[in-house]
């Protein structure tokens, strides 16, 4: 690994760490590891779901299998909706922005960046994707989970669930390329 300050160094492993969180891949264990262990370890009891894959691997199939009408089905959604809108576009956003942060400031040094401005491209990407084909899905349920009364059919709902559940799986799973470029080029 090239030298670098420490605040650089702090900097990089912040936006690693948290990209890789946000995504699902953050490697937990009880004894001190490598930073970039963290990749290698395939263990399901060493690692936590992020954010967006614990909503996508876990609160989307308790909705559809909880057997409730599509009025509490759209409530259920909306409450984890709101819960990760609070948090997820501004980590994803500042992140980014600290990933090209860094790249910058390695290009400065005559370091390897371009892991780095990458890994900001592959977070930053869950806005356009978001808006992409993601946000009409958001729309309808949102407008359907803020009535008393039913404005779709279960299997509509169901449906629409299931499908931003998915279209959420592969919003969440990008950052993760972005923290093993970041990783990649944080090793050099």
């Amino acid at each position: 690994m090239a030298p670098t300050s420490t605040s650089l160094t702090v900097a990089a492993a912040t936006s690693i760490l948290a990209s890789g969180w946000a995504a699902g891949k953050v490697c937990l264990s009880t004894y001190p590891v490598a930073l970039n262990e963290c990749l290698v370890v395939d263990t399901t009891a060493n690692k936590t779901p992020g954010m967006g894959t614990g909503l996508s691997a876990f609160g989307i199939p308790t909705i559809l299998n909880g057997g409730a009408p599509s009025e509490v089905m759209t409530r259920q959604w909306r409450f984890q909706f709101l819960r990760g809108r609070a948090v997820m576009p501004a980590i994803g956003i500042l992140n980014a922005v600290n990933y090209w942060n860094i790249a910058y400031r390695y290009r400065l040094r005559g370091l390897e960046w371009r892991g780095f401005a990458a890994a900001g491209v592959s977070t930053f990407f869950i806005v356009p994707f978001t808006l992409a084909f993601i946000m009409v899905i958001n729309n309808t349920l949102f407008e359907a989970s803020e009535r008393r009364e039913k404005t779709l059919s279960d299997d509509s709902v169901r449906s629409l669930i299931k499908k931003w559940g998915d279209l959420n799986l592969v919003r969440a799973v990008v950052p993760i390329l972005g923290t093993g470029l970041a990783l990649w080029n944080f090793s050099l």
